[in-house]
């Protein structure tokens, strides 16, 4: 029962932390595991049940920017949040009863909380409302300066910095046109990668071999169907 009871707090703890930030937490779970509060496969398992929340979000993102990307994108972002869903619970439930979940917190993302982790920060929403306006100009100059290969190039300078950021932009700049799914696929590999070297930093090779099989097989299998649908 308490095995079970652990793998539920990892499944949720992993889920609702990716809501915050999906990178955040697989550095944290990662850090968890590296300092052996928790086994490297288990903690594997709820980063890789945070990108769940993230391809939830590219559809919230898209929604809000531009709802004409909602009928390209649903197949390919739930096709590959359910393979992260599943993947991830797997991961959990073979280690379940070793589990310490570590969520993505203000603290965790280091933004301002001096005394204790809180569940709003001013100067961290002020970041993020910059970062997304930095990434949106970035690719819309790049785009006016070079076309189509300026709006694939800014678009994976972006995901560097964020995913959603920017989608963000490049939904505000296209519709669902050829040059734009290219640059939203090459912007979900991206950041894959991205994922990728924030795991083997924070957690190491062992958390890494877990994390990356899930992390890059769902990635690119929402890239693949956004490209051929």
């Amino acid at each position: 029962a308490s095995g079970e009871a652990a793998s539920g707090a990892a499944l949720a703890g992993g889920f609702v932390s990716g809501f915050v930030s999906s990178t955040a937490t697989i550095a944290s779970l990662g850090l968890a595991a590296r300092e052996g509060r928790a086994s490297h496969r288990a903690m594997a398992g709820g980063g890789l049940l945070s990108c769940v929340s993230t391809q939830l979000q590219v559809l919230m993102v898209a929604a809000a920017v531009r709802p004409a990307w909602l009928s390209a994108l649903w197949l390919p972002a739930l096709a590959a949040g359910a393979m992260a869903l599943v993947w991830g619970w797997w991961l959990v439930r073979q280690d379940g009863a070793n589990v310490a979940v570590t969520g993505a917190t203000p603290r965790t993302e280091a933004l301002p909380a001096p005394r204790a982790d809180r569940m709003f920060s001013l100067g961290g929403a002020l970041a993020v409302a910059a970062l997304l306006a930095a990434v949106q100009a970035l690719v819309h100059g790049l785009q006016q300066w070079l076309g189509d290969a300026g709006l694939i190039v800014g678009a994976v300078i972006g995901a560097l910095a964020d995913l959603h950021a920017s989608a963000a932009a490049v939904f505000s700049d296209s519709g669902p046109l050829d040059a734009a799914r290219q640059a939203l696929a090459l912007v979900l590999l991206v950041h894959a990668a991205s994922k990728s070297v924030t795991a083997f930093a924070a957690g190491g090779w062992g958390y890494v071999r877990w994390l990356a099989p899930g992390l890059w097989v769902h990635s690119a299998l929402a890239a693949a169907l956004l490209l051929l649908l």
